[in-house]
């Protein structure tokens, strides 16, 4: 919608910039504030509340710092990771369902959605165990610090 005076239209200007000011000084004293997606921790998994469901197996393994295995993890497990909503998380599930389980991380690329710079931020972060089963992971790996690089 346009503006109908001048007035109106400096009105619009100055709203636009004390918005952008608000945004870069960050929100005041008090006021929560929920994290970007890139911004979420393993450890935020654990500061769940203990009102839901138990927690999974792929959930535990990012909390201790270890691998979410991709043939054991559900959509919604998947979307604990950075940058994975709900979408790409049921088309990983799709593809694993489609054509078998995942018998490399490489295989990742596969899945529209997910390109070389992707893969490359998650790898750290996911492995793949050819048998669906639990996502605990062997290898133990630093993933606040795996995170932090998004």
């Amino acid at each position: 919608m346009r503006p109908r005076s001048p007035i109106a239209a400096v009105a619009a200007v100055v709203a636009s910039l004390g918005l952008v000011a608000l945004a870069r000084s960050g929100p005041p004293e008090g006021v929560a504030t929920t994290p970007a997606r890139a911004e979420v921790r393993p450890e935020v998994v654990a500061a769940q509340p203990d009102a839901g469901p138990p927690e999974t197996a792929a959930a535990r393994a990012l909390r201790q710092g270890r691998p979410m295995d991709l043939n054991g993890a559900s959509a919604e497990d998947l979307t604990l990771l950075p940058r994975i909503g709900p979408a790409l998380a049921g088309r990983i599930v799709a593809w694993r369902d489609a054509h078998g389980p995942f018998e490399s991380v490489d295989a990742l690329t596969e899945v529209r959605g997910i390109g070389p710079r992707t893969l490359e931020r998650l790898r750290p972060l996911v492995r793949v165990d050819p048998s669906p089963g639990p996502a605990l992971g062997d290898r133990a790996l630093d993933a606040p610090e795996a995170l932090r690089a998004w």
